[in-house]
């Protein structure tokens, strides 16, 4: 209780000592979007915390992440996650895991735990827009489909004509086949006989 009324008391005083901004808008894509949040203080921070909220005013925290600016990566675990660094005067992050329903104001807050005083704010805020991901077909999925429509269509024929009108064609088609080759093997032998019977009845003149 004393530590919070100490907080208070110096926070009054200095709080026009930090402030955020943010970009008023920003889009993303594939699910993730990059957001920097710019901060300016009379101190030289040494030790901070981040956070990302949701809505306009909505209290839905997205990611919170303790940084010692001896080590400013940091990064934090869930389904929509947070990632980057702080640098002089900023905070660039990557938020990942959004949805096209993601799509809402996002506020960061930060937090100047040491050196003393503890200052905090939220910054004005930002529209993160997400797109959706189409689902498009690659062209070998779309081969894949186009042959799975071609076999279903055969299945479909197949189905509604039946197993005994099929099988007279293929016995059409198999007697067919076999004429012609019947056919053409006697044109052939009787070409190939033309020529020794003209050279036989040369040689009986002689």
């Amino acid at each position: 209780m004393i530590i919070t009324l100490i907080r208070i008391f110096i926070y009054i005083p200095l709080g026009l000592a930090l402030r955020v901004s943010q970009p008023y808008r920003v889009v993303g894509n594939e699910g993730e979007v990059p957001l920097r949040c710019s901060f300016s203080s009379k101190l030289k921070p040494e030790e901070m915390q981040v956070s990302l909220y949701k809505g306009l005013h909505g209290r839905e925290r997205i990611c919170s992440a303790y940084v010692n600016l001896s080590e400013p990566y940091f990064t934090t675990d869930g389904t929509v996650n947070c990632r980057g660094n702080i640098s002089s005067g900023r905070v660039d992050m990557i938020i990942a895991g959004l949805r096209g329903n993601d799509t809402d104001f996002y506020r960061c807050e930060i937090e100047i735990l040491f050196p003393p005083p503890y200052l905090r704010t939220i910054g004005n805020g930002t529209i993160v827009y997400i797109q959706e991901t189409p689902n498009c077909p690659t062209a070998s999925t779309q081969s894949q489909i186009q042959s799975q429509r071609q076999i279903s269509e055969w299945e479909n024929v197949k189905n509604n004509v039946g197993p005994l009108p099929l099988l007279y064609a293929i016995l059409i088609i198999t007697s067919c086949s076999f004429i012609l080759q019947m056919i053409a093997c006697k044109w052939r032998a009787s070409v190939s006989t033309t020529p020794m019977l003209s050279q036989k009845e040369s040689y009986m003149k002689f």
